[in-house]
C-alpha cells in the first residue's frame, strides 16, 4: 500500500542537500557538546539551557495549535495540573462505569482502534476534547497546564523510537494516549475520528484546507504504518521525518491533538536517527514564528502535490532549532566547516542591506563569486542568529534579526 502522491512527490535539489548537511553538521556538533565531560557548574548550566530549548519548543508546538499559552507554568500549577488530570481520569472513569484506566495510562500502548467502537453514547462525540473540559470544571491555565504535560510526556517518548519501525501504528497510539492522558476519555484515545474535520484560520474563520475523510481513513493510516515499516528507512532520515508530520497533518486520525501528534512523531523519528539529540531539534519554535505560514503551506501543498517546498520548509525549521539550541548551549562555529571553506565576514556583513533582501543582493554586498559561495556565508549569519531565512522563499530571501550580535560571527 502506497502513501499519497500527495505525500510522496518530492524533488531533492541543491538547497534541501544543504540543509539536509548543516542538520547533520549541528546535531553531531550538539551531540558531542552535551556528550562531553564538563565541571558542576559548567554541567549545571547547559543543562538549563537545554531544558530552556525543549521547554520553548513545547509551548510552541501548542501555540502551533492556537493555545494561548505564553509561559512555562510555575510548580504550583503543574502540580495542580497533575492531580486535575488524575480526577479526571477518575470522573471518565465513573462515566464508564468503571473503565480500565490502565490501558490509557503512559507506559503501554495499542494500535489505533477502529472507529465504531465505544459504549454507550455516540463514539464520534462522547469522550471528545469538548467532554474533558466539561466532565471536569477546571481554571483555564490548569487546563493549558494538562495540554502542556501531555506534550511533555510525548516529547519525552524515546522508548518508543524502535517501535516507531518495528509496529509504527502501536507508538502512534501510544504517543496519542501520552498527548490526550486526562484531557480525553480513554476510549477516545488513539481512535480514528468518526467526523469530518477541516483546518481553520481562527481568526477569519476561512478553511485552509480540509483533512481526510472519515471514510478514508483506515486506508490511509494503514498506507502511512507499512510506508514507516520499510520505504521511509530508505529516505534520508530530516526528509522521512518531514513526509510522516505532513502525512499526519493531511489525515489528521484523531479526534483532537493532531497537530501535536504530527509534530512529536516526527521529532521521535528524528531522535531515533541522531537529529535531534537531547531533544533539542526545537523546530517548533521556528515553525510558531510564522503559525499561520505552516498551516497554509500545507494547504499548499496539498494543492498542488508535490511536498518540495514542505520539506524545505520543515528542514529549514529543523536546521533553524539545531542552531538555536546550539547558541543556547554556547557553541561556536557548529559547523559549515564543508567544502569552499568560510568565506570572510566583516563587523556587519549586513551593511547597506534592507530588512529583507535576497541571495542575490547579499552577493553583492559581500562581493562573493557566485550563489554558491554567498550561500555558505548567509548560512554562518543564519546559525549565528545574526539573519533569518523567509520561510518558504526556497533559501533566497532573508530578514535582519534585531539586536543580534556580530561578535559571533567574527
Amino acid at each position: 500500500m502506497a502513501l499519497s502522491g500527495v505525500i510522496a512527490g518530492h524533488t531533492v535539489g541543491p538547497y534541501l542537500d544543504t540543509l539536509q548537511a548543516e542538520a547533520d553538521d549541528l546535531a553531531s556538533a550538539l551531540t558531542d557538546a552535551t556528550d562531553a565531560d564538563a565541571d558542576g557548574a559548567s554541567a549545571a548550566g547547559a543543562s538549563a539551557a537545554a531544558e530552556a530549548r525543549r521547554r520553548e519548543a513545547m509551548l510552541a508546538s501548542l501555540r502551533l495549535d492556537g493555545s494561548p499559552i505564553e509561559a512555562w507554568p510555575d510548580d504550583d500549577l503543574m502540580t495542580v495540573a497533575t492531580l486535575a488530570t488524575d480526577l479526571a481520569d477518575a470522573e471518565f472513569a465513573d462515566a464508564d462505569g468503571g473503565a480500565d484506566l490502565d490501558s490509557a495510562a503512559p507506559g503501554t500502548a495499542t494500535a489505533p482502534a477502529p472507529a465504531d467502537a465505544g459504549a454507550g453514547a455516540d463514539p464520534a462525540v462522547r469522550g471528545s476534547w469538548f467532554d474533558a473540559m466539561r466532565l471536569f470544571d477546571v481554571p483555564d491555565e490548569v487546563l493549558l497546564a494538562r495540554e502542556l504535560l501531555g506534550v511533555r510526556s510525548a516529547m519525552a517518548a524515546d522508548d518508543l523510537a524502535a517501535e516507531l519501525v518495528t509496529d509504527p501504528a502501536a507508538a502512534l497510539a501510544h504517543l496519542h494516549r501520552r498527548l490526550t492522558y486526562g484531557l480525553v476519555a480513554p476510549e477516545r484515545a488513539a481512535r480514528l475520528r468518526t467526523s469530518e474535520q477541516a483546518v481553520h484560520d481562527a481568526s477569519v474563520g476561512r478553511i485552509l484546507y480540509f483533512t481526510v475523510e472519515p471514510a478514508q481513513l483506515a486506508e490511509g493510516f494503514a498506507a502511512l504504518v507499512d510506508w514507516l515499516r520499510g520505504p521511509a528507512g530508505e529516505l534520508p532520515p530530516l526528509l522521512a521525518a518531514g513526509i510522516l508530520h505532513l502525512e499526519l497533518l493531511r489525515l489528521h486520525p484523531f479526534d483532537a491533538a493532531n497537530g501535536r501528534l504530527a509534530r512529536v512523531a516526527s521529532r521521535l523519528w528524528l531522535r531515533r536517527n541522531g537529529l535531534d539529540p537531547s531533544g533539542l531539534a526545537a523546530a517548533e519554535v521556528a515553525l510558531a514564528a510564522d503559525a499561520l505560514g505552516y498551516h497554509e503551506e500545507v494547504a499548499r501543498t496539498l494543492r498542488r502535490r508535490d511536498a518540495t517546498i514542505w520539506l524545505e520548509r520543515w528542514a529549514e525549521a529543523v536546521v533553524d532549532g539545531l542552531a538555536g539550541s546550539a547558541r543556547a548551549l554556547g557553541i561556536a562555529g557548529a559547523s559549515l566547516d564543508r567544502a569552499g571553506g568560510r568565506p570572510g565576514i566583516g563587523a556587519d556583513p549586513l551593511d547597506g542591506l534592507g530588512a529583507e533582501f535576497t541571495l542575490a543582493e547579499a552577493r553583492d554586498r559581500l562581493g562573493a563569486d557566485d550563489l554558491v559561495s554567498t550561500r555558505t556565508a548567509v548560512e554562518r549569519l543564519c546559525q549565528a542568529g545574526v539573519v533569518t531565512r523567509v520561510p518558504g522563499s526556497r533559501g533566497l530571501r532573508f530578514l535582519r534579526a534585531i539586536d543580534c550580535d556580530l561578535g559571533s560571527v567574527d
